[in-house]
């Protein structure tokens, strides 16, 4: 059913705090990693329950004035309950709950539950679903496409640490959640400008398995998933590669890698930008396989029909390694990606990716091919 309008304005999401440092490199704007082109807004639960309050003993939902909108059924929960978010279906309306209480095993940590009510205004709403999530916190976020090709989608977030939530998909009828991934922020954004939007999970660190850095932001490394029947289905990075993961990287550095990964491509940091000036997305990535010597490249891809497909790849020199891309710039010759190599030694002393044994590498993209331009050493 086509939701009759969310309670609110559109709202741009944020469920971490985008402004997070990057570890080193002072003097570099990485500002652009935070500007996916052709992105659209979700709407914050908390927006949508603005000017509504919920009752101290949690059976009416109620605006400032005290006028009742909703009454609830009386519930037996471990901890008093918070107004997440709400839907107006005409004369329905859609209430989200959520609460957290310490579980009695200690593995296991927080539980947190999302309740969902529907019913008509001014009267009684019914419990549709009890969810229970691993997790301290829970947000409620609703996404309306301006394509009815794409039904509206409703999502809740379960915050697992300092930096990071769960994210899952609620189905149509609230009676179930799919997981859809970690991340430390995600957003919608139409990549191939068919009026589909696509889902972008983003992780805060590079997956650097040569370097030491400990380069952190929020958004370096993404994950595109794309609508597959009622759920969604990751097309980037592709199922062959490595994903991101810290214990595969100290066991690369140790020596210990599974045979079963060696080999395997990675994408080490990706960005999204529209290089050509034709409206699409270009997805930017610096990649390397898992092996002793690096097998770096710097490539390009786009999404065609569900599917990424490559545009552009050309190898990087193996006497530096690249571990960021820090920028894209104009030029008369077009779009310039500019990365940041270390030699061996400097990556293998971490700390600081600042100062004597880094180089910028600028990288044009024209005619459809990868070209260098300019390599100089950092002072």
């Amino acid at each position: 059913m086509r939701r009759g309008g969310i309670l609110t304005s559109l709202a741009r999401l944020s469920l971490l705090v985008v402004g997070w440092p990057c570890l080193g490199f002072s003097q570099v704007d990485i500002s652009f990693h935070q500007r996916t082109p052709n992105t659209r807004a979700v709407v914050r639960g908390t927006d949508t329950v603005r000017g509504f309050e919920l009752s101290p003993d949690a059976l009416q939902v109620r605006s400032l004035d005290s006028a009742t909108l909703v009454r609830l059924p009386p519930l037996n929960r471990k901890a008093p309950p918070r107004l997440l978010g709400m839907i107006a279906y005409d004369a329905q309306v859609e209430v989200f709950l959520g609460w957290e209480v310490k579980d009695e095993d200690p593995t296991i940590g927080f539980q947190s539950h999302v309740e969902v009510f529907r019913g008509r205004r001014g009267a009684e709403a019914a419990l549709v679903h009890d969810f229970m999530f691993v997790g301290v916190y829970e947000q409620v976020s609703f996404f309306e496409p301006p394509d009815a090709r794409q039904p509206p989608i409703t999502l809740i977030d379960i915050g697992g640490g300092a930096t990071w939530t769960t994210t899952y998909l609620l189905s149509p009828d609230r009676t179930s959640a799919d997981e859809l991934f970690t991340s430390s922020d995600w957003e919608f954004a139409d990549l191939d400008r068919d009026g589909v939007y696509e889902l972008i999970a983003w992780h805060r660190r590079p997956f650097d398995v040569r370097c030491s850095f400990g380069i952190f932001a929020v958004r370096f490394y993404p994950r595109v998933f794309v609508r597959s029947g009622a759920t969604y289905r990751k097309v980037w990075p592709p199922p062959a590669w490595t994903e991101q993961d810290g214990d595969v990287e100290n066991r690369f550095h140790n020596r210990e890698l599974d045979a079963r990964l060696q080999g395997t491509n990675l994408q080490i940091v990706g960005v999204l930008a529209d290089l050509d000036g034709d409206g699409v997305s270009e997805l930017i990535v610096l990649q390397d396989r898992l092996r002793d010597e690096p097998g770096q490249s710097l490539a390009i891809y786009r999404l065609d029909r569900n599917q990424v497909r490559q545009v552009a790849q050309v190898s990087l020199p193996t006497q530096s390694i690249a571990f960021l891309i820090s920028g894209i710039r104009d030029s008369r010759e077009g779009k310039r990606v500019v990365i940041q190599t270390a030699t061996p030694t400097k990556c293998e002393e971490g700390g600081n990716p600042e100062g004597s044994g880094t180089s910028e590498v600028e990288y044009v993209f024209r005619q459809g091919r990868l070209e260098l331009v300019r390599s100089a050493a950092r002072p």
